[in-house]
C-alpha cells in the first residue's frame, strides 16, 4: 500500500487492475479487500466488468493506511 493519497479522479471509474496499481498492491490482494468489504466495486451489466470509483479507491486507502 502506499503512504501517499492515490492519484484518481474521485468520479472516474476503474477496472480491479488500474485499481491495485494506483493503490500499489496486487490484484489478488484487492479481491481479498473487495470479499472483506473494505471496497465495493460495481458490475457492469454488459460486460461483467468491476469496476470502482476513484473515491471509493480513496476511502479504501484512508481505512488500510490511515
Amino acid at each position: 500500500m502506499i503512504i501517499t493519497e492515490p492519484q484518481v479522479t474521485p468520479t472516474g471509474l476503474y477496472n480491479m487492475s488500474q485499481a491495485a496499481k494506483a493503490l500499489e498492491i496486487d490484484r489478488h490482494t484487492l479481491a481479498r479487500y473487495a470479499a472483506n468489504g473494505d471496497i465495493k466495486f460495481r458490475v457492469r451489466k454488459v460486460s461483467k466488468q468491476k469496476l470502482v470509483t476513484g473515491s471509493e479507491i480513496i476511502k479504501c486507502w484512508k481505512t488500510m493506511y490511515l
